[in-house]
C-alpha cells in the first residue's frame, strides 16, 4: 500500500471513531496558559476535565498500541510545553532537564492511569515553576545583574564583596535586597547554581566527580560531596550510577 494510501485510511479511521486532531488554537492556548505561570486556572482545568481532550494522549494515532499512543502524545505534549516556557522565560537548562526527567517517567509508566499521573504531575510542575519565574522577571535590576554574574562565575570562587563590587551597591545592600526579592541568600543561591550545575555534569558529561569539585571551584573533594548529598540525598559518584545518561540507555535499548 502507498504512503498516500494508507495516510487516506488512516485519516477514515480518525473520523469514524472520533479521534480528531486538536486545532492548533486549543494547543496554542493550552501551551500558553501553562506557560504563562497561572497555576490556579491550570489546576481547575485538570481537576474539573476542562482541559481540551484534544491535547490529551487520547487524541490521534501515532500507535495502534493504545498506551504507547498515549505516551508518544505525551512527549509532544513535553516538548512543546518546554518550548514555549523557555520562550516566556524559564533557563533552558532547567525546561530540557525538566523534560527529560518526565519523559523518563512516561518512558516507566504501564498503565493508562500511570500515564494520565505523569501527565497531571509535569503540567502543574511547569505551571507552578513559571509562576515563580514570572515573580523573578519583576525583580529589580540590581538583583538581576547580581545573578548574572553569578552564572558566569560559576566555575571560580565567587565573594558576594565581588559580586557588590559588580553590581555597583553596598554589600550589605545587595545581600538585604536580594534575600527581599529572590527569597534566599546570595550564598545560598551561588550554592544552588553550583550544584545544579555538578548534578548536570554528572549526568551528561564524562568528567569525574574530583574534576567537577574543581571546575566548580570547591574548596575541596569532600566539602562538594557533603553539600551534594544534603542537597540531592546522595553523594555524586552514587548519584551518577543510579542516574547517569539513564534516559538515553533507556531509549536505546
Amino acid at each position: 500500500m502507498k504512503i498516500s494510501d494508507e495516510i487516506v485510511k488512516q485519516q477514515f479511521v480518525q473520523r469514524e471513531y472520533g479521534l480528531a486532531h486538536s486545532t492548533y488554537d486549543n494547543e496554542l492556548d493550552f501551551y500558553q496558559l501553562v506557560s504563562s505561570g497561572d497555576v490556579k486556572a491550570v489546576s481547575g482545568m485538570l481537576q474539573t476535565g476542562e482541559e481540551d481532550e484534544a491535547v490529551l494522549a487520547a487524541r490521534g494515532i501515532l500507535s495502534d498500541d493504545k498506551i504507547r499512543n498515549q505516551r508518544y502524545h505525551e512527549i509532544v505534549l513535553v516538548a512543546m510545553i518546554s518550548r514555549f516556557c523557555i520562550e516566556e522565560g524559564m533557563e533552558e537548562m532547567e525546561s530540557y532537564n525538566l523534560s527529560d526527567f518526565y519523559i523518563n517517567k512516561l518512558d516507566k509508566a504501564q498503565t493508562k492511569q500511570q500515564i494520565i499521573n505523569v501527565h497531571n504531575q509535569l503540567i502543574m510542575d511547569y505551571a507552578r515553576r513559571m509562576k515563580r519565574v514570572k515573580k523573578k522577571a519583576a525583580i529589580s535590576p540590581h538583583c538581576v545583574r547580581a545573578m548574572d554574574y553569578v552564572y558566569d562565575h560559576l566555575h571560580e570562587r565567587i565573594e558576594i564583596t565581588g559580586i557588590a563590587e559588580f553590581v555597583g551597591v553596598e554589600r550589605s545592600y545587595l545581600s538585604k535586597l536580594f534575600h527581599k526579592e529572590v527569597g534566599q541568600t546570595i550564598s545560598d543561591y551561588i550554592m544552588e547554581k553550583k550544584l545544579q550545575t555538578a548534578r548536570n555534569m554528572l549526568l551528561y558529561s564524562d568528567f569525574s566527580c574530583t574534576e567537577i569539585s574543581q571546575y566548580l571551584a570547591f574548596a575541596s573533594n569532600s566539602y562538594f560531596t557533603k553539600c551534594f548529598r544534603n542537597r540531592f540525598g546522595s553523594t555524586p559518584s552514587a548519584y551518577r550510577r543510579t542516574n547517569y545518561r539513564k534516559h538515553w540507555k533507556e531509549t536505546k535499548s
